[in-house]
C-alpha cells in the first residue's frame, strides 16, 4: 500500500510541471489539443493562438536572445516572412520575447505572432496568426495572453 502511494506521489510530482496554463483571450475559444500543441484557441475570424513546449537541449547557450534570433532568421530566410516589430513581455514562467512577422499569400496579407519563453530546459512557443485586417486588432490581447503563461 505504501509503495503504491509513493509511486502515485512520484508520478504526480513528475507530471505537475507539465501542467502549464495560459488565459484564453477575449474573442477566442479554447479547442481540444491536437498533435504537438498543449493549447489551441480560435477566434470567429479564423485567427488562432497555440502553445507548444520544446526541449532546450543546451540551457547554457540556448538563451532567450539566442532562440529569438534563430526564429527571426528561420522565418525570414526559410519561410519568406518579414519582421514588422518585436518586444518583450514577462510571463509566470519567466521573461519572454515576441516577434510579429508578415507575409503575402495568394494576394492577401497575413500576420504571424511568435512568442518565446525559456525556462531552463523548456522552450515555450506561443503562436498566433491570421489575415492582417482582422488579426492586427488581436495582437495586444494575444501579447497579454502570452503574459499569463504560468
Amino acid at each position: 500500500m505504501n509503495k503504491t502511494i509513493l509511486t502515485l506521489f512520484g508520478l504526480t510530482f513528475l507530471l505537475a510541471p507539465a501542467c502549464v496554463t495560459i488565459k484564453t483571450p477575449d474573442g477566442y475559444a479554447e479547442r481540444d489539443r491536437t498533435g504537438r500543441y498543449r493549447y489551441v484557441a480560435v477566434s470567429t475570424d479564423a485567427s488562432r493562438l497555440t502553445m507548444r513546449v520544446r526541449k532546450n537541449e543546451d540551457k547554457e547557450k540556448g538563451t532567450l536572445s539566442f532562440w529569438a534570433e534563430a526564429a527571426r532568421k528561420h522565418m525570414a530566410l526559410s519561410r519568406g516572412y518579414e519582421v514588422k516589430e518585436e518586444g518583450k513581455f514577462r510571463a509566470g514562467q519567466g521573461p519572454g520575447h515576441w516577434i510579429l512577422f508578415s507575409k503575402k499569400y495568394s494576394g492577401a496579407d497575413y500576420l504571424y505572432l511568435l512568442g518565446l519563453v525559456i525556462d531552463g530546459r523548456k522552450i515555450y512557443v506561443l503562436e498566433g496568426g491570421g489575415e492582417q485586417p482582422v488579426f492586427e486588432k488581436d495582437i495586444p490581447k494575444l501579447v497579454k495572453a502570452f503574459e499569463t503563461l504560468d
